[in-house]
């Protein structure tokens, strides 16, 4: 059996993958960019003492003024179980308020007095994360590729 002979049921042998052509992978791109600008905001938000998603978490309940796990969730772009997860810490650190709704599997979610505290010392850090990045890549720019992002992610929704 030589190495371009199909397996039985038709499937490729691993030496027949292109996988040259994973290295243009929309997944791989999206994926290793949001690394470095999560990590970009990370460290910028270091010194109050939050990471990125929980600051993103505390900005959207504070938008939001209160808000139940789905919405929150939808609004965030992520399920339940990893707002679940990511909620348990900025709960524990006594920025949000998790209460019953009304019925018993509603729970209502809200900024806490120490994590408006929290988030007001934070934003101007994110700021001038923001205005880093946008300097570097143009407002213009930004909004195009938001755009695009969205384009890419509509489209991967109706697939899905």
């Amino acid at each position: 059996m030589t190495s371009k002979t199909r397996k039985a049921g038709g499937n490729p042998g691993f030496t027949d993958l292109a996988l040259d052509e994973c290295l243009d992978c929309m997944c791989y791109e999206f994926r290793k960019t949001a690394r470095v600008v999560i990590n970009f905001y990370d460290d910028a938000l270091k010194s109050a003492d939050l990471k990125s998603n929980q600051f993103l978490i505390l900005v959207a309940v504070g938008f939001m003024k209160s808000t139940n796990f789905k919405t929150l969730a939808e609004f965030l772009g992520i399920d339940q179980s990893t707002l679940a997860r990511n909620l348990v810490t900025v709960e524990k650190q006594g920025f949000v308020a998790v209460k019953p709704g009304k019925n018993r599997r509603e729970k209502i979610i809200t900024l806490s007095r120490k994590g408006k505290q929290k988030l007001a010392s934070a934003f101007p850090l994110w700021q001038k994360a923001q205005k880093t990045l946008l300097d570097k890549i143009g407002a213009d720019k930004w909004h195009k590729l938001s755009a695009d992002m969205t384009e890419v992610a509509d489209a991967a929704r109706e697939q899905g």
